[in-house]
Parts: C-alpha cells; sequence; structure tokens
C-alpha cells in the first residue's frame, strides 16, 4: 500500500500534481516529518536507478540555483556520497534537499516508465490512475502534516 509520500512524489513525477502545491504540503510538516520526507525522496531516486547521464541532464533541470548546497554536492562528489550529504543537511536546507531530490527523481523516473515500465510494470506508483485518488486541494488538505 502507498504511503502518502509515495502518492505525493510519484503524483508530482508524473506532472499529475505541481511542485508549488507538493511544496505548501511539505511546509506544513514538522521539521522532523521534513526530514522523513527527504529520506524518502532519497530512497525514491536511488530506486529509480539514475545512471551518470541522466544525474547530469536532470540536475540541470532543478528549479534552484547551481550554488545551492544540495546541487554543489551532486556537482562535487560521487551519487551515493552526495546522497548522504544531502539528507544530512541542516534543518534549514531541507526544503533545497526535497525540491532537489524530487526533481531529479521526476527526471530519472520518467526515463524508467518510458524504457523499463512502458506498459508491463506492476509497479503500483506507476498506476496511479487506478486508485482513483483526485489530487485536488481537499485531498492535500487531509494530508497535510502527514508523512505515513
Amino acid at each position: 500500500m502507498l504511503r502518502p509520500i509515495d502518492i505525493l512524489i510519484n503524483s508530482f513525477a508524473q506532472d499529475k500534481l505541481g511542485l508549488e502545491k507538493l511544496l505548501i504540503w511539505f511546509d506544513t510538516l514538522a521539521i522532523i516529518d521534513k526530514r522523513k520526507a527527504v529520506y524518502w525522496s532519497r530512497i525514491l531516486l536511488e530506486q529509480s536507478r539514475p545512471d551518470n547521464e541522466l544525474i547530469e541532464s536532470g540536475i540541470k533541470q532543478i528549479p534552484l540555483k547551481s550554488t545551492f548546497t544540495p546541487i554543489v554536492l551532486l556537482n562535487t562528489k560521487s551519487f551515493k556520497i552526495a546522497l548522504t550529504k544531502i539528507v544530512e543537511l541542516p534543518d534549514a536546507e531541507m526544503k533545497k534537499a526535497f525540491i532537489t531530490l524530487i526533481s531529479l527523481f521526476k527526471v530519472s523516473d520518467e526515463k524508467r516508465r518510458e524504457e523499463w515500465c512502458k506498459g508491463i510494470c506492476g509497479h503500483e506508483w506507476h498506476d496511479l490512475d487506478k486508485l482513483n485518488i483526485i489530487l485536488n486541494d481537499e485531498y492535500l488538505d487531509s494530508l497535510r502534516g502527514k508523512i505515513q
């Protein structure tokens, strides 16, 4: 069963939920839950198995300044080390970390859906329409402050 975090991040990755609405949800979280959201974003990103070329092109699509710490880490460290350091950033960096990870996940998961999963996978998160969730403000309000 998918958790709210899975539904929201995958909805974002599949262009069913805009970044601004996802960030409104993120902003409602307590800092401990923001850290959990960043942690789960990292897990989802790793599971999408981006290669070095995809990581490089994905970094360019992150809607943050290239001088922000999470992006600098991705540009200067190996992928695994950068991810470890990103999830360990100070509290004040959690929103930038979240944006970085979900934006990179979006690029990576799109490629995964097109190349590996197109019409053949049984991944529940790749067929969100079967959940009959309407991603309107009422639904998002019901998830405010919730990760699990």
